[in-house]
């Protein structure tokens, strides 16, 4: 463990990560070296503007469980990745849930309040 004055810049992760427990604010170094790397990955995966949404989900939750991390991994990417990852993966779940919701209610109705048919070929 480095010296309680050191600067956070110079400690790993995992220290950073052990300090915010008790000084919450320490916490915004792990985003500073993250942030532009997690953002990346989350673009490539769902475009830029949710991976905006995302990406400040992703350091929430691990700004909510930081007080579970391993401090025996010293890097906290792999754990953010992981966190993104699953975000992603239940993002997509709510939206195939709210595609087949939406095919099973059919067609909106037109403002006289009837069905609108699909036109047929």
């Amino acid at each position: 463990m480095s010296s309680p004055r050191a600067d956070p810049g110079d400690l790993e992760d995992a220290e950073v990560i052990e300090r915010s427990v008790t000084s919450p604010d320490r916490f915004s170094v792990i985003f500073d070296r993250h942030a532009a790397h997690i953002h990346r990955y989350l673009v490539r995966r769902i475009g830029p503007v949710a991976a905006e949404d995302a990406l400040g989900e992703t350091f929430l939750v691990a700004f909510r469980k930081r007080e579970g991390y391993d401090t025996e991994r010293r890097d906290a990417r792999p754990w953010l990745y992981g966190i993104a990852t699953n975000l992603v993966a239940q993002r997509r779940r709510d939206e195939v849930r709210e595609l087949k919701l939406r095919e099973a209610l059919g067609p909106p109705p037109d403002e006289e309040g009837t069905p609108n048919a699909s036109p047929t070929r």
